[in-house]
């Protein structure tokens, strides 16, 4: 037990619990401890955050929340890092990033998208988690908005909210397959609209966004002056054709701002690598934050990106194959379901189901699905109001272990 010198935490003035109670109404796990800075008193924590202790409720629960690939990362990935450790990269690397990475990198685009960049308009991060921490602490004064399409990532909100901006919520509908209105999302935009995210293909729909939407939101973007950070984490999961990244549009390319993961493409969710690619100021303002955060990106896992980057078409055929089937599962067998129904997933190795039928709230079917079934899923409802009326199914295990989760959730009374 922590002690401080000065009395117990719990030990907090009236007024300050006052202050407290008054700015906490109707949030959970209030922090009482007066020492915590105020701005995180409000933060609540979010669906996903809570899956490590529900996972626990019982022996047997198939856990189909957490977007944890089960596919092993390429052997050849972890021979690299081990070899790069015997080869003394076990230093700090360059601030923005190893540069044979960054050169790689920009190969890459080059041969796959025919977008050309420099070796300052990108820097390596430790995931794209980071990544995204770091673009909103560059951009954002306090007050400054940005608009995230909804359904849209659970930790968008924190990561806009933590530097002091406004998140603004656009909302799409299952109805209209979750397409972009550009009208509607026009009205979103005001004098203080810094940027909005697209994230194609998205978690947790599974929408890609048609090249219309795409020239639409950057011509928005153009007219009234704001940029657009492309949340590009699932890119090699699209199972479209439009899968051209928004940076190599030729619309406006030195509006966007590119976040990118190894997790999902690679199966390198543990190893922690990414980058932005942005205008060479941007860029150094990131790189001058990070120098302060995190320093260094972790010179191993870098080296292991390169080898990742080489042998991209031979390793993401085999991801890009086992979640296309697996998704295709879900999608057919959540349809053949009573009160189940869902849109075909696009991209990314999850499906957005509706449970909307059913006349209970997506918590309230979390629930009962781990506590009947034993399968733990994800509330639609953590992903903004858009979501409410969902459940996110991660295809993050087998097709036998996906069939018994199914098996099991069409035994619960509420899907007869």
């Amino acid at each position: 037990m922590i002690h401080l010198s000065t009395g117990s935490w719990t030990e907090v003035s009236a007024a300050c619990l006052s202050d407290f109670n008054h700015s906490c109404a109707g949030k959970v796990n209030i922090m009482k401890n007066p020492y915590i800075a105020k701005r995180h008193w409000e933060f609540e924590e979010a669906s996903l955050s809570k899956t490590n202790e529900m996972v626990k409720r019982y022996p047997d629960v198939i856990d189909l929340s957490i977007g944890d690939p089960d596919y092993p990362a390429d052997k050849g990935i972890i021979e690299a890092m081990y070899q790069a450790g015997l080869q003394g990269y076990t230093r700090y690397s360059e601030f923005l990033g190893d540069e044979d990475l960054r050169r790689a990198t920009i190969k890459q685009y080059k041969e796959d998208y025919g977008f050309s960049f420099e070796t300052d308009e990108i820097i390596i991060t430790a995931g794209g988690t980071h990544a995204m921490y770091l673009t909103m602490e560059a951009l954002l004064d306090e007050g400054d908005e940005v608009i995230a399409i909804a359904p849209y990532y659970i930790y968008y909100q924190p990561q806009i909210e933590l530097p002091k901006g406004k998140l603004v919520v656009y909302n799409t509908r299952s109805e209209d397959n979750f397409d972009v209105d550009l009208n509607e999302l026009e009205k979103h935009i005001t004098s203080r609209t810094k940027a909005i995210i697209v994230n194609s293909p998205c978690n947790p729909s599974g929408k890609v966004y048609s090249k219309e939407n795409i020239r639409g939101i950057l011509d928005l973007a153009e007219k009234y002056d704001f940029l657009v950070i492309a949340d590009d984490i699932y890119g090699a999961l699209n199972f479209t054709d439009n899968k051209t990244p928004i940076c190599a549009y030729e619309e406006h390319p030195q509006r966007v701002i590119t976040i990118y993961s190894y997790s999902k493409d690679y199966s390198m969710t543990g190893l922690r690598l990414g980058h932005i690619i942005a205008d060479k100021e941007l860029i150094a303002t990131m790189r001058r934050v990070n120098e302060a955060v995190a320093f260094t990106v972790n010179s191993m896992v870098q080296r292991s990106g390169i080898y990742a980057i080489e042998h991209r078409k031979e390793i993401q055929a085999g991801l890009y194959k086992e979640y296309y089937e697996r998704g295709k599962y879900i999608y057919e067998r959540a349809g053949s379901i009573k009160n189940m129904r869902c849109n075909k997933p696009e991209g990314t190795f999850y499906v957005f189901v509706n449970i909307k039928d059913t006349g209970l709230t997506s918590e309230e079917i979390w629930e009962r699905i781990l506590d009947e079934a034993h399968v733990l899923v994800l509330p639609g409802s953590g992903f903004g109001e858009a979501g409410e009326g969902f459940i996110r199914i991660a295809a993050t295990v087998g097709i036998e272990t996906l069939k018994e989760a199914f098996d099991r959730i069409e035994k619960m009374s509420v899907f007869k």
